[in-house]
Order: structure tokens, then sequence, then C-alpha cells
């Protein structure tokens, strides 16, 4: 059999950082190491990578029997696109999986999807080339003769040791980077247990979260990328067991990687109560942590459920700093309750703090959350073109603000964080200035001419789109 695996491409927001990260579609390359390669042959084709040409991608099709596509709620509108021109190439089977498809069941109403994965896929993906009935596949909805069937979900999978690793040779040539160096992904653990209203990990992983030991973690270092700069964990929240943590480092350490770029995401809380664990990180070569800071407003930071606080961001931040960390800080605009002025002491509060990179999303109420359900009862969502519901481009009004101030504060976040006025001390000139003192971000400086002749035309781009965006904020 002739099995396709697509990463399909999603209309690209004129804001956010998207020109600037690329990285590999792990999920897809877990499913790739299913089908016994002595029956089953493999491709990957990875569109948020590079586009091609439709007579291309037609050509692969015709002689392809099974399609799987992950889908995103934005690029729902390519993969309903691709799932048509599948059929029209004579694709006998097209399954669809990826968080949409879980966050909304209906999708298997599309005439053109015949199987839509709800969780997650490896062992449904296996029965589904096995052959198995569908009928006695768990976790599938599908379509046959004309009706639609929904089948109960499939349990978790508890020993996540007892996963395949993810083929990586098919998408060995493709230069994924981020901020213009090289890199390659892996996970430890999948989902969390946390409960933030507006996140949509919970939902697609039923609020639990379950990890790999630090013996299958070690092993899957092992089979990166050598010549990548970067290895990032792709958990949702990497630092969820601070001890299982240590223990990573300890073997990263151990097995002489400790010379590589880590970069994980994590919460500012457990990194406030593990300092000696952030310390044995920095050992180990974690040189970027992910946070959500979401807010500098307490009453907001309890609404979403975040259960952390304003002070330990603040101590996150700067034990981070401390040790030559950088941080890619993740900021909400549009918090209910929040107002204009609200907002503009958030971003004025990443500028003071010194984040090193920041993202400023729009508050967006993925279907299945907590906040959607709110969202849809209260009818505060204006806009249900999922290829929007993109993090960048407001969706939904609150109490407070009409969608255009959203928009035009994330606007107003980006243009006055990343250009700025060159004399003001925050931006990252003079950021950079501060950072010639300190040795631990020294390894930063190495990096710069990489980033700067790699990063060139993505920065032009990004500033020349930032200036011509207008906004009614100051």
């Amino acid at each position: 059999m002739n099995i396709l695996l697509i990463n399909p491409s999603s209309k690209s927001p004129v804001l956010g950082l998207d020109d600037f990260i690329k990285a590999p579609p792990l999920g897809l390359m877990y499913l790739a190491a299913i089908p016994d390669p002595d029956e089953h042959k493999v491709k990957i084709i990875d569109l948020k990578y590079k586009e091609w040409p439709e007579s291309k991608l037609r050509a692969i099709l015709e002689k392809t029997d099974l399609l799987g596509i992950t889908c995103l709620t934005p690029s729902i509108n390519s993969t309903i696109q691709f799932s048509r021109l599948a059929k029209e190439c004579g694709v006998k089977r097209v399954v669809v999986g990826g968080y949409h498809p879980t966050l909304d069941r209906y999708l298997i109403e599309e005439e053109s999807i015949d199987i839509t994965v709800q969780g997650e896929g490896e062992n449904t993906f296996k029965e589904i080339v096995e052959g198995k009935p569908l009928k006695d596949i768990l976790g599938i909805n599908y379509s046959e003769n004309g009706k639609i069937y929904y089948n109960e979900l499939r349990p978790l999978i508890e020993n996540l040791d007892d996963l395949p690793f993810p083929n990586r040779t098919l998408l060995r040539r493709n230069f994924y980077n981020y901020f213009g160096l090289s890199v390659d992904v892996l996970e430890s653990a999948r989902g969390c247990p946390h409960n933030c209203n507006f996140c949509c990990v919970t939902v697609h992983n039923r609020h639990r979260w379950r990890a790999k030991s630090p013996e299958r973690v070690i092993k899957e270092i092992e089979c990166l990328d050598k010549s990548r700069k970067w290895y990032i964990f792709q958990d949702s929240s990497f630092t969820v067991k601070m001890s299982r943590i240590k223990k990573i480092c300890d073997l990263i350490i151990d097995h002489g990687y400790s010379y590589k770029y880590f970069s994980a995401q994590g919460r500012v809380d457990d990194i406030v109560n593990n300092p000696k664990i952030l310390d044995r990180m920095v050992e180990a070569g974690f040189k970027m942590i992910f946070i959500g800071i979401e807010s500098t407003k307490q009453e907001s930071l309890d609404r979403i459920g975040k259960r952390t606080t304003v002070d330990q961001n603040i101590k996150a931040i700067k034990m981070l700093h401390d040790r030559g960390i950088t941080i890619f800080g993740s900021m909400i605009i549009g918090n209910i309750d929040e107002t204009i002025e609200d907002v503009k002491k958030n971003i004025e509060f990443c500028k003071k703090m010194e984040v090193d990179i920041m993202q400023f999303t729009p508050l967006t109420p993925y279907p299945g959350t907590k906040l959607y359900t709110e969202a849809m009862e209260k009818n505060w969502i204006e806009n249900t073109n999922y290829e929007d519901w993109n993090l960048v481009d407001p969706i939904m009004k609150t109490p407070d603000l009409s969608i255009k101030e959203i928009k035009d504060l994330v606007v107003y976040a980006y243009k006055s964080y990343y250009l700025g006025n060159i004399i003001d001390k925050n931006t990252w000139i003079w950021k950079g200035a501060r950072r010639i003192s300190r040795s631990r971000f020294l390894w930063f400086w190495r990096e710069v001419p990489s980033f700067l002749f790699s990063s060139i035309p993505a920065i032009l781009k990004f500033a020349k789109r930032l200036d011509k965006m207008k906004t009614s904020f100051r």
C-alpha cells in the first residue's frame, strides 16, 4: 500500500512569528514509523515547510492508496481542499487526525473525508492500515455507504515507552529552524495536568499527563540529527515533574549531549520552586524556555485557571536570565475583564522585564474548551471561519473590548515591542547591549551572525508588515 502523510498549510497571518519558526511535524513522523516497510511505502509531505505545485501533488495522489492529514484548527480549510483533491485523484481512503478532529467531531460530515481520528493516533492508525473493520476501531468517526458513525473513544496510551521511535529519515533534507538556527524535535511527555480554560491540549489529552521514562528520552535524543543546533522538546508542559527533569538532565550530561542547545516549554511556578534543578538544566544545555506569562493582573490569571501568580512570573524571568537562559514568552491580549489600559500594562511589563522574544495572542476559544462554552453562551464569537483562529487574528469580543480594539492592541503590542523607537531603552538593540556584560549569554552572541545570515529576509518582511499596519493606540 502507498501511504501519504500530509502536514497541510494554512493562511499565513499578517502578524506573528511564523516566518521565524519552522519545526518538523513530529506527529506524522510517529505515524510513519507504524506501517511495516516490507508491506507499505510511506511518504511525508510538509506543506508548511514548502508549498508544492498542484500538478506535482496530483501526480503523487494518483499513486496513493491511503492519505493521512494532520489538522489544526487554522488549517481546516486547506485540509478539506486537499481531501477533495485526493478524491479527485482516486485516493481510496482519506484519514484526518490531529487536534481539530478531536475538538470538532462533526468534521466527518465533509464528504471527501472517510475517517477522522480523535485523540492519539498511533494505535488507531495501525488498525486502519492493517484493515481492521472500521466498526471495531476505537477512536474514530467514519462514513460508510452514506451513513456516519461515531465510535467510542480509544483509551489513552498508558506507557509511552511502548511507542515506536519516530521515522525521521523522511524529512532529513528539510532545513527546519528556530530564528535561523537548525532544529530537531522530540517529546518527553504528553498532555497537561493543569486546567487553563482556553487550552485545547487538555481536551485532546482528557486532562491527563503521561511521561516517558528518562531512559526512553535519552534514546530519542540519540536518534536526533546531530547536525542540528537546537533540540526542542515539544511537550505541552515539560516541567510538570521536576525530579524527572533532573534525571533527564543527568542522562544528557552523562551521554555527552550537553553541548547541544535544548529548549522546552515550562511553567513559572515549577521554575521558581526548583532552582537547583533549573541549575542542572543549565548544565545540561538548556538555552531557552517558553513560559506563558498571560497577564500581570492576578484576577485574570485566576479566571483562566492558570494557577500561577504575578510574583512567580517576575521571579521566574529573573531566575532564567540570571542563568543565561533566553525567554520565549506568551501574553494574552484581551483577557476577560481586562481594559485597554490593563492590556497596555501587560505589554509594558514584558518590555520592562526584558523578555527576549514575545508572542502576543488574542484570547481564542477553541472548541471543547471551557472558554468556548462561555463564549458561545454569551455570544462573544463573531468570526466562525476557523481559518482565522490562528492565535493572531481575534475572533471574539469581550465585555470590555471589541474585536477591532483587540486587533489594534495586538498590532500595538508587536510594533511597540519589536520596532519601537530607536532610543527606547526597551528596544532589542538596547536589550542586546545590556546582555554583552553577562557572561552566561556569550552563547547567544556566538549565534547572532547565523541568525542574521539566515533570517534577514524574514526580519525585513516582518518589519515591513508591522510598519504598514495601523493602530489607534500609542
